[in-house]
């Protein structure tokens, strides 16, 4: 059994499948290194790094002389909500988050970014635009999430360009597990509103409009949430 990083990889994956299919709920116990390296036929050093890494965004907590246990999502980093079963209740506290976030970038956006970066921008929408189109969902969806992670960025305020990395990549994994999406129209029309208003340099005005387009997300969510037996 040789140790290499895919190996570690490989061994990240087996423990996050079980935790975010449920095998491994919160506060269970997960089986012992001894045991991972024999169901994996891999090297301890590997297991041991995957599960370090874990622990290290508090997914996982070592307990000595007891084991190694799951956290619950309240223990855990942002960025280890995506080794979680995906729920719409996680899902609404990240974009009640964004409400607050997302508005107020686009407000230092409008004062701190380059022609360069509203250049990028503006292809960025015209890219959305294209991909709604010709219906290209995926494609669709990681431009939508790049429009606000091009904004964060362009804020250079670099604490909100890191919340932004580890929003955008868990809405990202969000996106992909649970359906809660508005359309291509409604994506395309609150974009569109909030690129002229960045344009016209209106802060008021692009404040207003990504907080409306989050609202409708909230309350489309909600109303799912509502409906679920």
């Amino acid at each position: 059994m040789s140790y290499s990083m895919g190996a570690t990889d490989h061994a990240l994956d087996y423990i996050c499948q079980r935790i975010r299919s449920g095998e491994w709920a919160e506060g269970s116990k997960i089986p012992t290194e001894d045991q991972l390296c024999a169901q994996l036929d891999m090297s301890r050093i590997a297991v041991r790094q995957a599960i370090e890494k874990l622990a290290s965004l508090s997914v996982l907590t070592k307990i000595q002389g007891s084991g190694t246990y799951v956290n619950a999502d309240k223990d855990v980093s942002i960025m280890g909500l995506i080794y979680f079963p995906v729920t719409k209740e996680r899902l609404l506290t990240v974009l009640e988050f964004r409400r607050m976030f997302d508005p107020y970038n686009t407000q230092l956006f409008i004062n701190s970014a380059t022609p360069e970066e509203l250049a990028r921008l503006e292809e960025n929408y015209r890219n959305m635009e294209a991909a709604g189109r010709a219906g290209r969902e995926a494609e669709f969806h990681r431009f939508d999430h790049e429009f606000h992670d091009l904004i964060a960025r362009g804020t250079h305020n670099m604490m909100f360009v890191k919340l932004s990395e580890m929003l955008t990549e868990l809405l990202m994994y969000y996106q992909s597990e649970e359906k809660h999406n508005l359309g291509f129209d409604h994506a395309l029309k609150y974009h569109k509103l909030i690129l002229e208003a960045i344009q016209e340099k209106n802060e008021e005005l692009a404040f207003i409009y990504c907080r409306i387009h989050i609202d409708n997300a909230i309350r489309h969510n909600r109303v799912e949430m509502a409906l679920e037996p």
